[in-house]
This record gives C-alpha cells, sequence and structure tokens, in this order.
C-alpha cells in the first residue's frame, strides 16, 4: 500500500514510530487522531510548549487527571467540583433547614475529618484540600448533613473524590 500525495498536497514533514509498530506521517498540524487530550494547559487555557515547541502532557502513571474534575453522591443531593487542591461543594436547598454541614473524611492515612457548617439558605462551602492534612492522589469522602429544627438528616456520600 503506498501514500500518493498531488503536488499541491502538503506532504508529511517526517515519519513518526508508534509503539504499536506502525508508521504514519507527521504534518506539523493537528488532526482528529493528534488531538492533544491530556496537555497542561495555562490559565488562560493554553497548551504550554518547551522551547522546542513540544506540548507538555500530563503523566500517564499519575493518578488523577489536570483541570477540573465533579463528583456527585448517587443520589445526587451534593455535589463537589475540584481545580487543583480548591473543592466546591454545592447542595440544592432543603424546606425549614437550619444550618447544613458539609463533612470531609478519609479513611486511610492521614485521616482527616473535617466539618464546615454553614447556615440556612447558604448551599456552597468552599474547601481546600491541602491545607486540611489530605494528600494529593488520596481518596477523600465527603457527606452533607442537614439539621432542621430536632431533626438531622444524612445525605449518601460521595466516595473517592482526589485532588
Amino acid at each position: 500500500m503506498s501514500i500518493i500525495f498531488p503536488s499541491e498536497q502538503a506532504k508529511p514533514s517526517n515519519l513518526e514510530g508508534l509503539p504499536n509498530q506502525f508508521v504514519r506521517p507527521s504534518f506539523e498540524e493537528l488532526y482528529g487522531f493528534d488531538a492533544i487530550t491530556d496537555a497542561l494547559l495555562t490559565e488562560a487555557g493554553e497548551i504550554i510548549q518547551t522551547e522546542a515547541s513540544e506540548t507538555l502532557q500530563f503523566d500517564e502513571d499519575s493518578p488523577i487527571a489536570p483541570g477540573i474534575n465533579t463528583y456527585t453522591n448517587s443520589d445526587n443531593t451534593l455535589s463537589v467540583t475540584i481545580t487543583g487542591s480548591t473543592a466546591v461543594f454545592n447542595w440544592d436547598a432543603v424546606a425549614d433547614a437550619v444550618n447544613y454541614n458539609v463533612n470531609v473524611y478519609t479513611l486511610t492515612t492521614p485521616t482527616i475529618s473535617v466539618a464546615n457548617t454553614v447556615l440556612a439558605p447558604t448551599t456552597t462551602v468552599t474547601v481546600d484540600l491541602s491545607t486540611i492534612g489530605a494528600n494529593s492522589g488520596q481518596s477523600i469522602h465527603a457527606r452533607l448533613i442537614t439539621f432542621k429544627s430536632g431533626q438531622f438528616f444524612f445525605s449518601t456520600p460521595i466516595f473517592n473524590i482526589t485532588f
């Protein structure tokens, strides 16, 4: 099998060997099969490149991918969005709630258990996970406790949050 390039069409600048022993042409442009999905990005969302114009990509062996990750519990009553080590917890307001408590905890060393209480009608809490004693890559869990006059209710937990 051969590839024929008409004279007006761009020719590959080099050939690249892939791990599975196939060889494909490289046109110095990104096409669908070249799309970068795990590049490190600047605050402006631009791809970081070295002086040699190589794209810096996320290490595949790392336990988590960079960027924003959102986790939700099984009954969709609590969600958390992780950006770096900042966790923003959100939930829907509950009728007659007096206050809410977001409990962030681990089951592995170092063990932590941090309660963040807010008065209703507030339905969000921000926690910097790096300042509460958790390690990057450590599995963290969270649950919401809703307090009503003389009663309290536990949400199903969110398991395996990582930053």
